[in-house]
């Protein structure tokens, strides 16, 4: 399985004035974005997905205007010295059957802090409204084989003195990469790539959230082969409504 981001263990960081540069561009444009009219990108039965917006069985899933006016009531500022800036938006990535994956970010920067940024993939069921997990979707011997087998995550075991084949389960990995590479890798950020029934494989990205310095994130990627589950089988065979690249987003193909 390969690795979206090369390892870079203690490199050196952005300099503060690149990434102020950098997010003065991005308050820039999120005001001319933020000022768009919000159009559909998607609608099937209940489910809708607009640029702004997403709603499922008359439940509001996401939607970036009420986060902007939430941020704006919660800091009301009593002076006008410091200005207060916020930019939420969210994409769609991938609809297999029920499970809806969508990436979301905030460019936000409170009374007189600086300017900071977090972002993220979650992956839930419309039937339920609940999170799921690559373990509720796929099969826990291709999971544990698709990580064993990343090069990065080798590389990492490698650097930090670990034999990789000693550790056993998936709740084990995840505290491994979040105790070596200082990153978490919630259960619940994922996305579907591809899907080859032939063979019963789907192309996955597993995706934490990467601090990069001065309060700013990026996404770190893996990608992973992974197996439905026997009862899933069809639901990849005949309901992929859309995959990871039907829509614009933040994450690497």
């Amino acid at each position: 399985m390969h690795t979206i981001h090369t390892l870079k263990i203690r490199k050196k960081r952005c300099s503060l004035v690149v990434i102020g540069i950098l997010f003065s561009v991005v308050s820039l444009s999120a005001q001319k974005i933020s000022a768009q009219v919000d159009s559909v990108l998607f609608e099937l039965n209940n489910f809708k997905i607009t640029t702004k917006k997403a709603t499922a069985m008359g439940a509001v899933l996401y939607d970036a205007k009420t986060d902007s006016i939430n941020f704006f009531t919660k800091n009301k500022l009593e002076s006008n010295k410091c200005e207060v800036f916020y930019y939420s938006y969210y994409n769609p990535l991938s609809l297999v059957g029920p499970f809806y994956s969508y990436e979301y970010g905030v460019n936000s920067r409170e009374a007189c802090g600086p300017m900071g940024n977090s972002l993220g993939v979650i992956t839930l069921d419309l039937r339920t409204m609940q999170n799921v997990t690559l373990q509720d979707i796929f099969t826990k011997e291709s999971l544990l084989k698709a990580l064993k087998n990343d090069s990065w995550i080798k590389e990492l075991a490698q650097l930090n003195n670990i034999t990789i084949s000693e550790i056993k389960t998936y709740k084990a990995f995840l505290y491994f990469l979040s105790e070596a590479a200082s990153m978490q890798f919630l259960t619940h950020s994922f996305t579907v790539l591809d899907y080859n029934s032939a063979t019963n494989e789907a192309q996955v990205r597993f995706v934490a959230q990467e601090y990069i310095g001065y309060d700013h994130n990026k996404h770190f990627q893996l990608g992973l082969t992974l197996q439905p589950k026997e009862d899933l089988k069809e639901v990849f065979k005949s309901q992929i409504d859309f995959k990871l690249g039907a829509y614009k987003n933040g994450l690497i193909k």
